[in-house]
């Protein structure tokens, strides 16, 4: 994966479109972005916006998380562009996804096939705001089907924190085992495994719009867990009947509301 800074000048904005101008050093290209019908137009062709065209779904969301801090004219936004990286869709939660970092470059893949002979991680999490408490409970199965169990919880927090933490706190004790199979019902967790996590880091730890990423220290640990790993991630519906991921989801709401 090639990485290329770029350098975003906010042109105009109303009427849901933004023009701006994209720059990365050595070129630069005025853009117009269509959110209403999430179309591009770009006003001139040349080698800037032959990537740009060819990464056009990466640059869609870089506009779209810029567009959410509300820019003016004349606001420059910069932002680390990964070409030719490899973004999950919403189909391909129904399959295996494996982002395999035990190589210098973080492979990113779809399967409609389990890996065999593998540790499993199953997590849930639960944030009950009566009592303002966030609880998570998790299972490791190992390759002979032994089971270990963990769980803890904490004040404050929110539904999206807990399953973070829960994944979190179970490949903390995985730190030996360089293939995992991650279940969890958080697309949020699966997602910023994947994806965000990535760009995150290469812009230090901040959204296009410059506000500081949400949760960021539990990312950046969740980040460092997944290092030389195999992560296997298979995205589980809440409550479709898998058994160990209701002990968990009944584990964790019993602790969050006391």
């Amino acid at each position: 994966m090639t990485r290329k800074n770029l350098l975003l000048t906010v042109i105009a904005v109303g009427n849901r479109r933004i023009s701006f101008e994209v720059s990365d050093g050595s070129g630069r290209v005025m853009v117009t972005y269509d959110e209403e019908h999430a179309g591009f137009t770009f006003n001139e062709n040349n080698n800037l916006s032959e990537i740009l065209v060819h990464n056009k779904v990466q640059l869609q969301k870089i506009i779209k998380s810029a567009l959410n801090g509300k820019p003016v004219p004349g606001q420059q936004i910069q932002c680390v562009f990964i070409q030719d990286f490899t973004f999950i869709n919403d189909r391909d939660y129904n399959h295996f996804i494996r982002i395999d970092r035990r190589g210098s470059v973080p492979l990113i893949s779809v399967s409609d096939v389990e890996t065999t002979g593998i540790i499993k991680l199953i997590t849930d999490g639960s944030y009950a705001k009566v009592t303002d408490r966030s609880a998570f409970a998790g299972m490791i199965v190992q390759k002979d089907g032994g089971e270990e169990t963990f769980h803890g919880s904490f004040t404050g927090g929110s539904s999206s924190l807990t399953e973070l933490v829960a994944v979190k706190e179970g490949l903390s004790r995985l730190n030996m085992v360089d293939e995992v199979q991650v279940n969890t019902d958080s697309r949020f967790v699966i997602r910023g495994l994947v994806q965000w996590v990535h760009f995150w880091k290469l812009n230090d730890w901040q959204m296009a719009h410059g506000r500081k990423v949400k949760y960021a220290e539990h990312w950046q640990q969740l980040d460092k867990l997944g290092e030389g790993k195999l992560l296997e991630l298979k995205w589980i519906k809440a409550h479709s009947g898998d058994s160990r991921h209701d002990m968990c989801h009944q584990l964790a709401k019993k602790l969050a509301t006391g």
